[in-house]
């Protein structure tokens, strides 16, 4: 043999020895699987917030003629309270400065109802002594015409009658003036008096909303800040409406999941599908739950983002008050549907070629590539309908891309 043929020779061998050294222990220290029967869980992602299942809204309070409120206090977030302390307060200076006005108006219409009766008493006192003295007039002109005709002079039997017939009239005169005058005078108190009274009652109205300006907490529990449309939370100085929930209490021993999964998945939902999830501020442990009810209807995910949902409420299994809170936010699965004893293969242990998917599997001399066909898959498992067996050991990782070589 020549010497050229031994070096070929050589070659040849070590380039075999390469690749089989290769598949040994490149090919051993990757992660390997099993391909194994079992139950394939179908899922579709959804996330959301919690929310309590009972919670007190509080908002402005229903005070007469005032629809506007800004908030001058608010209850720290997070804050435990009881009932009746108060959480929540609004500005009072425009129902203060009204308060003075009216208190004013009252003031000024019992001092004007003070002055009319005091005018009253001395008008009525005048009246009654000049008809008092007329009265008087009319009883001596009355004695005066008693005396006989022939013992008194025609000039004064004269006089005495036009005297009389004055006294008369002018008595009748103030008789009908003092009615008049009582009347007028029942009438303008009476008008003085409702307005101090109306003052009056609105004073106290005043008052009261004034007092109902500071909103107390109707149950005990913790404080928690609503969230607006917009993803917002209301401040001390921030404006509020009649109606308008600014934060509320909850009750934290039963709480619910509202959740929205992508408008893609919607036809996949049913009530009472499984619920997994787990809180961000919590995410080494996992709650389950069920789905109550699922809106009918396709929303916009909210006011910034385009993407279309459908929204529904998970009603949780067991409420652990220490780490649940309105408005932590969750993510997870919802179980929609099972393949019960699937072949199975982790889902990075399939990758794709030019003639499909394809699975690298473990050989007595290293691997082989095997071609697959594929069924349903979750987001850890794939169902692999042919190209396996059980029992087969897969690579989890691309070989080819090691630079392997197959067998």
């Amino acid at each position: 043999m020549s010497p050229r043929s031994l070096v070929i020779g050589g070659l040849s061998a070590l380039v075999l020895v390469g690749g089989w050294a290769f598949s040994r222990d490149t090919v051993q220290r990757s992660v390997w699987a099993d391909a194994e029967r079992g139950d394939l869980v179908l899922t579709v992602e959804v996330n959301g917030v919690l929310q309590a299942v009972n919670s007190t809204p509080v908002g402005p309070p229903q005070v007469p003629d005032v629809y506007d409120f800004k908030i001058a206090m608010m209850a720290p977030e997070g804050t435990d309270v009881g009932a009746g302390t108060p959480v929540l307060g609004f500005d009072t200076s425009e129902l203060e400065r009204k308060l003075l006005e009216k208190r004013a108006e009252s003031e000024s219409a019992g001092k004007r109802i003070e002055k009319k009766v005091k005018d009253a008493e001395i008008a009525r006192e005048n009246d009654e002594l000049r008809l008092a003295e007329t009265t008087s007039r009319l009883r001596k002109a009355a004695l005066e015409l008693e005396v006989p005709e022939e013992l008194v002079k025609s000039q004064q039997l004269r006089e005495s009658r036009l005297n009389f017939e004055d006294a008369k009239r002018e008595i009748e005169f103030l008789e009908s003036k003092l009615a008049a005058s009582r009347h007028a005078d029942e009438v303008m108190l009476g008008a003085l008096r409702a307005q101090k009274d109306g003052a009056d009652q609105r004073v106290q109205e005043i008052l009261a909303s004034i007092e109902a300006m500071s909103v107390k907490a109707g149950r005990a529990g913790t404080v928690v800040y609503a969230t607006s449309w917009r993803d917002e939370k209301k401040k001390v100085g921030d404006s509020a409406w009649r109606g308008e929930r600014v934060l509320e209490i909850p009750d934290l021993r039963a709480m619910k999941g509202e959740g929205e999964v992508d408008e893609s998945d919607a036809g996949k939902l049913a009530v009472g599908q499984t619920v997994c999830f787990r809180l961000e501020t919590h995410p080494d442990i996992e709650f389950e739950g069920k789905i109550a009810s699922i809106l009918s209807t396709v929303s916009r995910q909210s006011w910034r983002s385009p993407v279309k949902v459908v929204k529904l409420v998970v009603e949780v299994d067991a409420t652990d008050p220490r780490k649940m809170r309105p408005g932590m936010r969750f993510r997870g699965t919802i179980e929609t549907g099972r393949i019960k004893n699937a072949l199975l293969v982790p889902a990075d242990a399939v990758f794709p070629s030019d003639a499909g998917p394809v699975a690298f599997r473990k050989s007595a001399v290293g691997y082989g590539r095997r071609q697959l066909t594929l069924g349903a898959r979750n987001e850890k498992s794939v169902e692999v309908r042919s190209g396996l067996d059980v029992g087969d050991r897969v690579a989890r990782r691309d070989l080819d891309a090691l630079g392997g070589r197959a067998h």
